[in-house]
């Protein structure tokens, strides 16, 4: 009888009607993402052909905006900014909370505490932090200035989000703030899974804190770094209401990233062809660097 039942389960109908119930399953789902997401991007792709303010009749222009694009020194003003507050924020983000999620490794007692005050930034309203260190970075009656002047390092106060050497900087400091929780969650659950044996024998070995971290612990975590690495883009690409609240990509544009640069020309000069064709270069962008994470991965996994 159990010897029947175990062919009828391993059957090829068996395996052919499990196939069409996971389909059917996943359909609504599937469904959903088409309308709201593919379509979305196909009618984008279509729009970026077009001169259109978002109201009334559209003309077509075939490939004008996209060369206006290339010679808009706006444009790449906030495609530099990008990719500068990319590669500020996303190491120092993925170093922190490797950290922590090391020292937290250890802890025994309250870690559920200590994990939870790192990760409260990253769930707090992004409007509440950012007004929060708008009125820290204030130069007359803010925090920071004060204590500087406490210290005695008058020569270091600024106004923060004033001036363009500082202000992009800032915005970048605030953004691990609220952000460094979510990479030490990610790393912390991972150490979790790691097998404590390899440990243990590391140290019968005389392998120190140290060399354990270099050796084994980062090593095994590369997965996880691609991971991150890929998310932090995706999410450093789409910051815009950080920026907006505390600066609205001034002053000049030192803080112009590409999310407020796009908003700005659709929505505040109507120009919604034209950014249109940003938001396709900015995704073209996006998936390029996410391919070429992957084959990196799968080359060291080989």
């Amino acid at each position: 009888m159990e010897t029947a039942l175990m062919k009828w389960n391993k059957s090829p109908a068996k395996k052919k009607r499990s196939r069409y119930t996971g389909l059917f399953f996943a359909l609504p789902l599937l469904i959903f993402v088409s309308v709201f997401t593919f379509f979305g991007i196909f009618y984008n792709i279509y729009i970026g052909f077009f001169e259109w303010s978002g109201i009334g009749s559209k003309a077509f222009i075939g490939f004008d905006n996209y060369v206006n694009l290339f010679y808009d020194p706006n444009f790449y003003q906030a495609l530099g900014n990008t990719v500068y507050f990319l590669i500020i924020t996303i190491p120092i983000s993925m170093a922190l909370g490797l950290l922590l999620a090391t020292l937290l490794n250890g802890v025994w007692i309250a870690d559920g505490l200590f994990k939870s005050i790192f990760f409260l930034p990253h769930v707090i309203a992004v409007v509440t932090v950012g007004t929060t260190f708008a009125g820290i970075y204030e130069p007359n009656f803010g925090l920071l200035n004060h204590m500087l002047q406490f210290l005695g390092w008058n020569s270091w106060t600024h106004s923060w989000l004033s001036e363009p050497a500082t202000s992009l900087n800032s915005i970048a400091a605030v953004y691990i703030f609220a952000n460094t929780g979510f990479y030490m969650l990610i790393y912390y659950t991972s150490l979790l899974n790691m097998d404590q044996e390899i440990f243990e024998a590391a140290k019968i070995d005389g392998a120190g804190v140290v060399k354990q971290f270099r050796h084994i612990i980062f090593p095994m975590l590369m997965g996880t770094h691609i991971t991150l690495m890929i998310l932090g883009i995706i999410f450093a690409l789409k910051v815009f209401d950080l920026v907006w609240i505390m600066t609205e990509g001034g002053p000049g544009g030192a803080t112009e990233l590409i999310s407020t640069y796009l908003f700005r020309e659709s929505l505040l000069k109507y120009k919604t062809g034209y950014s249109a064709a940003v938001s396709v270069v900015l995704l073209l962008i996006a998936f390029i660097y996410t391919a070429f994470q992957l084959r990196v991965y799968n080359k060291i996994r080989r």
